[in-house]
C-alpha cells in the first residue's frame, strides 16, 4: 500500500517537473516574442509580461520539491564532508530538520496570504489584471512539498549530505 502511495507521490512530484519545465519553455518563446515584436515596433500583447513574471514563481514551487528529492538543490558539503560519519548523520538530520520547519513555516504563511488574497479578492494590477490568490496558491503546494521532501532525509534511510565532498549519496 506504501509501495502504491509512494509511486502515485513520485508520479505526481515528476508531473510537477514536467509543467514546469514546459513551463519554461514557454517563457523563454515569450521572452523572444516580446523581444523581437518590440525591436521591430510591431504590436504585442501585454499579457505576456503577466505570463513572464508569474512563471518565475510557479516554476519554481512546481520544480523544486523534485529538485530537494533528487539532492538537485544547492547545498555547501564544506562542513559534511569532512566530519565523521556519525556526526554527518547527526549534522545532516539536523539541517534537514530545520529545511523542514522553515518549509513548514513558509507553507502555512503561503497559505494564509493566498487564502486572505482569495476572500479579499485582491487583485494584482500589472500589464493585466489577475487575481494575486492565482500566484500566491503555489506557494503553500510548493513549500508544502518540500517540506515533505526535506522530511524524507529526515526519518528516511537517505542522509542529504554526501559522505564525499562533490558526491551525491
Amino acid at each position: 500500500m506504501l509501495g502504491r502511495i509512494d509511486a502515485a507521490y513520485s508520479w505526481v512530484l515528476r508531473a510537477m517537473l514536467g509543467i514546469a519545465a514546459a513551463y519554461l519553455f514557454l517563457q523563454m518563446a515569450a521572452i523572444v516574442y516580446v523581444t523581437l515584436f518590440r525591436t521591430f515596433g510591431w504590436f504585442y500583447t501585454p499579457a505576456s509580461f503577466a505570463f513572464i513574471e508569474y512563471g518565475f514563481i510557479y516554476i519554481m514551487m512546481l520544480g523544486s520539491p523534485w529538485l530537494v528529492r533528487t539532492r538537485g538543490h544547492v547545498f555547501i558539503e564544506l562542513i559534511t564532508g569532512s566530519v565523521g560519519p556519525r556526526t554527518r548523520r547527526w549534522l545532516s538530520r539536523t539541517i534537514a530538520v530545520a529545511c523542514t520547519l522553515a518549509c513548514l513555516f513558509l507553507m502555512v504563511f503561503g497559505g494564509v496570504v493566498a487564502w486572505q488574497d482569495f476572500v479579499r479578492n485582491e487583485i494584482d494590477v500589472r500589464s493585466i489584471d489577475i487575481p494575486r490568490w492565482i500566484v500566491t496558491a503555489s506557494l503553500p503546494v510548493g513549500f508544502g512539498l518540500m517540506a515533505v521532501e526535506f522530511a524524507r532525509f529526515v526519518f528516511g534511510n537517505d542522509l542529504m549530505h554526501p559522505d564525499k565532498i562533490g558526491t551525491f549519496g
